[in-house]
């Protein structure tokens, strides 16, 4: 029975990582007729108005513990949806919005250290260096400059590492659906208040782009939240974890079939490199404890 549940968790979890990576298909057609802010004000208000609903047996454990998680949560989830979508409207290539934005992986134990005071280990740092290299191989041109789209991707993947770094912090001892939750509609209110302080309402919203964002919005959003806390909680961290990361491989294999993404053997090498870079990022050093002196001699 553990063993069937273990096999169901590896398989929603990859099935999560599908949809996230043809998910970047579906934000950059998107933009071809809404805003980035717009997108993400409609996406995550959907997604909320689900998982209220979903959750409603818990809202008595609300307390101001989940309300200052939410809006932190939410900012920084709702901030670095955004940039990653105006990035995809700039003229990033799916494909490449995938593994720019993974560069959060990589991040992420620098920004816990100054919060948690716990040391990015070995192979963090090295994980760090291969990420720059795999970063120069698939966006730097021949002049050494990047295109804009691809440095507000590599913002996004900041702000995510942040994202990540607060959930983290924050999700200590409570319900992480319920934060979840929280965070949700916290990220649509970051998402109507940059539409409304940018391009505003749009006139029209024809059914394909509707399409699209509720594509985001229920399965993108909604479906991969439970089927990644149900995957993380029958299988160990480090295996859910890789499983997760194959959203940026996924996330190119979809730009190639579905918006016919050109990849370059430059390219496909920075993509190999950066998901290396990914790979280690997730895995613990322990280091050997050292053997008693008295021990070393005999």
């Amino acid at each position: 029975m553990l063993e069937n549940k273990r096999t169901r968790a590896h398989l929603l979890l990859l099935l999560t990582a599908i949809i996230w990576g043809s998910a970047f298909v579906f934000q950059k057609f998107a933009t071809e007729e809404l805003s980035g802010w717009f997108i993400t004000a409609a996406r995550f208000s959907i997604a909320a108005v689900v998982l209220w609903v979903i959750t409603y047996k818990k809202w008595g454990r609300l307390d101001k513990g989940y309300l200052l998680g939410g809006i932190i949560t939410g900012l920084t989830m709702g901030t670095a949806t955004a940039v990653q979508t105006v990035a995809l409207a700039m003229g990033t290539t799916p494909g490449k919005s995938a593994f720019l934005t993974a560069v959060y992986c990589v991040i992420v134990p620098f920004f816990y250290w100054f919060v948690s005071k716990e040391r990015p280990q070995r192979n963090h740092v090295i994980a760090a260096i291969f990420c720059l290299a795999g970063i120069g191989l698939i966006s730097l041109n021949g002049d050494m400059t990047m295109l804009p789209g691809d440095v507000v991707t590599l913002v996004c993947g900041v702000i995510y590492a942040c994202d990540l770094t607060a959930v983290a912090w924050f999700s200590k001892g409570r319900d992480p659906i319920l934060l979840t939750t929280m965070q949700i509609t916290f990220s649509a209110v970051i998402g109507w208040i940059g539409t409304l302080l940018t391009n505003g309402m749009p006139e029209s919203v024809s059914m394909g782009a509707m399409g699209n964002v509720m594509y985001l919005a229920l399965l993108s959003t909604a479906l991969c939240l439970f089927l990644q806390a149900y995957g993380l909680k029958h299988t160990d961290a480090a295996v859910g974890t890789i499983l997760l990361s194959l959203e940026s491989v996924f996330g190119v294999v979809f730009s190639v079939l579905l918006y016919h993404e050109e990849v370059t053997p430059r390219m496909a090498v920075g993509f190999a490199v950066v998901f290396v870079a990914v790979l280690m990022s997730q895995f613990r050093y322990e280091p050997k404890k050292k053997t008693e002196k008295s021990a070393q001699t005999s």
